[in-house]
């Protein structure tokens, strides 16, 4: 009986190697956009915002370098802007971006 031989294939973990190596993503050099966390359903912030076009108690309008980011939910509260940094506390039920 022939014995059976076991080639694995190193494409797939390649392409990890390389994503793990990257120090684009870390750095923010990939990403020329604005950057945005979200914390659950109550917090995001968003860096590189340029200004509030809109906010009432359930909806925010944000200015950001190539469109708006829209929020509805209740209960808005900004918490900090300062330096194109925001923070908006409340109950997020939609985060919407349009160009």
């Amino acid at each position: 009986m022939a014995k059976k031989l076991k080639i694995e294939s190193r494409k797939k973990r390649e392409k990890w190697d390389i994503l793990a190596k990257n120090d684009s993503f870390t750095d923010g050099a990939m990403f020329k956009g604005p950057h945005t966390e979200i914390f659950g359903n109550s917090r995001i912030s968003v860096d590189g915002c340029l200004g509030v076009a809109e906010y009432r108690d359930d909806y925010i309008k944000l200015r950001i370098n190539k469109g708006t980011l829209i929020l509805c939910g209740c209960e808005f509260d900004i918490v900090f802007f300062e330096n194109r940094l925001i923070t908006v506390k409340g109950k997020i039920s939609s985060v919407e971006f349009c160009m």
